[in-house]
């Protein structure tokens, strides 16, 4: 879009696991209201000040950084090699018990649901975190026999080409107690993300930075400027264990998300707002 010779872009998608029967005009007029909205928007934003800060994460696409800065962590493979910082911690309590983290290949028409995985395991819904407490790692079948347990259906690939791997499928977190709006008015002075951009992520540590392509200042337990073209920063398993509170508005994002690990699978991800006490925002100093 382009106003007073300063231009902005934006971008909306959905994808499904089925036939072309859901495109419908429906759904083609949500997606352009959508890509409208968010781009008109980043006309009148803002940088904020830079700092550490609480961060309101919006449902929904939030859970891409669900999936990179925690879901990696939790594949067998990077837990039977000791390189996730989640290797020493299954059945222990890792955050809150209001979390539980789920990853799930059985969502009927969901562009991460498989009926099966690529070592042909039935796809299966498999607790990561429950109630607070590290659960289940993802596991392919060589994992699951380091770990003399069963294979979650998890074992996939891109193509033929290559060898299956502990991977995500539909990756979420289960809603929680609390309402969105009594969350933001709890912080005085923080930020709303909900549309995430690229990332980089280190599994090992679990260190990630986000690219957070808009959202809003709280001020006062209110939404006010929109900002854009921010830097959120931060540890994943300290994310997780800094999540004070939990919306009741848990819900999977359909962009068309591709998750690249060696190769490429197509999966998807959400998660309800919650709050996270402390992360660092990269902004203005």
């Amino acid at each position: 879009m382009e106003s007073g010779g300063k231009v902005e872009n934006g971008s909306a998608s959905r994808s499904f696991r089925c036939g072309y029967e859901f495109l419908t005009k429906e759904i083609i007029n949500e997606i352009a209201g959508e890509v409208v909205t968010k781009t008109a928007l980043s006309f009148e934003a803002i940088q904020p000040s830079g700092g550490e800060m609480p961060v309101v994460m919006g449902a929904g696409s939030s859970g891409i950084l669900l999936h990179e800065a925690i879901g990696h962590s939790f594949e067998a493979d990077f837990n039977r090699m000791n390189t996730s910082i989640f290797s020493d911690k299954l059945g222990k309590k890792i955050c809150s018990e209001e979390i539980s983290v789920i990853d799930d290949g059985t969502i009927f028409g969901n562009r991460g649901s498989i009926s099966f995985d690529d070592e042909g395991v039935l796809s299966q819904k498999t607790f990561m975190v429950k109630d607070g407490i590290l659960n289940s790692y993802l596991h392919d079948r060589i994992s699951a026999n380091f770990y003399k347990t069963a294979p979650t259906g998890n074992g996939r690939r891109e193509s033929f080409r290559y060898m299956p791997l502990p991977r995500m499928r539909a990756t979420y977190m289960e809603s929680g107690k609390s309402k969105e709006a009594d969350i933001i008015s709890s912080v005085k002075k923080g930020i709303f993300v909900d549309n995430f951009s690229n990332g980089q992520v280190q599994i090992g540590a679990g260190d990630f930075t986000f690219f957070v392509k808009s959202g809003y200042l709280i001020e006062n337990g209110k939404l006010t400027k929109s900002v854009k073209d921010i830097n959120i920063i931060g540890n994943g398993p300290d994310a997780l264990a800094d999540i004070v509170a939990v919306a009741d508005n848990s819900q999977i994002d359909n962009g068309t998300w591709t998750c690249g690990k060696e190769q490429y699978c197509a999966v998807s991800c959400g998660m309800p707002s919650v709050l996270v006490s402390k992360l660092t925002v990269g902004g203005i100093n």
